[in-house]
């Protein structure tokens, strides 16, 4: 068995060491790694996957795992599954878009790749994430274009699923009581500021019967001064500093109480005991969860039925193949 090197992920993990991928195969004294890297992994019907394009995803996959972790045959063998079952499943949703005439226009996939970009400080940090990943932008643009026609396909499969009735609704809600048990609450004010002898200022206005909005909305430097200082319902035990508001009675004021975000003023509007959340609160929260469940359940339905009729082949010895090889930094 002569071990032959076939792809380097060349970013380090944090732990010091390097991870190569390798393919161990009986050869003769000759490796023709071009004519391996062409070998097929998996094909779907009349869609393939290639050695190097499978080792491609493997690398990204695995390339900041620690050591211990990336060989770990265990952790490995299922993120091997997990590609593999990707790939078969966008070669599926593919052949089912180009059948029913489903399209993603290039204006699409731009407006996509731009809100994508929009999540970074400059396009230079964009694509020096996509130059850590070892990805090209055409790549990640054809991936993201298979991510659209996947969605577009699975709206479709499961565009004709029924809302949740009231006998569902019900029993989800008795079945799954214990998920809306709620702690005490309180609906919350606050006016937050960066100084002491502001805050005092602004409590001695609310002892002249100033309205507490709108100080908030002049004064605090809170995200919710805009909407009068609503923080809202209030979990007890959710932030260290409201606790201090569940003292108070409804309708009462605090003194000024300082935080590591400022100086606040509390005023409590409502007080519910703890106990669970009525039908009527978590209606909403439980159709969406039904939906999802329906949704998922159609398009897994329908997975099924195209797998067994597809023409699915693995070269499982080359897949068994791939090794991890961790090696410390020079």
């Amino acid at each position: 068995m002569i071990p032959a090197q076939f792809d380097v992920i060349k970013n380090p993990v944090k732990t010091g060491f390097f991870i190569f991928i390798f393919f161990f195969f009986i050869i003769g004294c000759e490796f023709n790694r071009n004519k391996i890297s062409t070998q097929i992994v998996v094909q779907v019907n009349n869609k393939t996957m290639t050695t190097k394009e499978f080792a491609d995803k493997l690398a990204r996959q695995i390339k900041n795992l620690d050591a211990l972790t990336a060989k770990d045959p265990v952790h490995f063998q299922r993120i091997k599954e997990e590609i593999i079952r990707n790939f078969l499943i966008g070669a599926l949703t593919s052949e089912f878009s180009e059948v029913q005439k489903i399209t993603v226009t290039d204006s699409e996939v731009e407006k996509a790749a731009n809100e994508v970009r929009s999540g970074y400080p400059d396009d230079i940090a964009f694509r020096k994430v996509l130059a850590q990943e070892n990805v090209s932008l055409n790549q990640w643009k054809s991936d993201l274009k298979q991510q659209l026609v996947d969605k577009k396909v699975f709206n479709l499969i499961s565009g004709k699923i029924q809302s949740p009735n009231e006998v569902e609704i019900k029993k989800f809600y008795q079945d799954n009581k214990e998920r809306y048990r709620r702690k005490e609450r309180i609906y919350l004010l606050q006016i937050v500021v960066d100084e002491l002898s502001k805050a005092q200022a602004i409590k001695e206005d609310l002892g002249k019967k100033s309205n507490f909005s709108d100080l908030a909305k002049k004064f605090s430097i809170s995200p919710e001064a805009k909407m009068g200082g609503r923080v809202g319902w209030v979990e007890k035990g959710s932030v260290d500093i409201f606790d201090k508001a569940f003292l108070l009675p409804v309708g009462g004021t605090s003194q000024v109480l300082e935080s590591v975000y400022g100086f606040h003023i509390f005023r409590v509007e409502r007080r519910a005991a703890a106990g669970y959340a009525n039908l009527e609160e978590v209606r909403e929260e439980i159709v969406r969860l039904l939906l999802a469940q329906k949704e998922q359940a159609e398009f897994m339905g329908w997975l099924d039925r195209q797998i067994r009729q597809a023409r699915i082949l693995k070269n499982q010895g080359l897949i068994n193949s791939i090794s991890v090889e961790t090696r410390g930094k020079n």
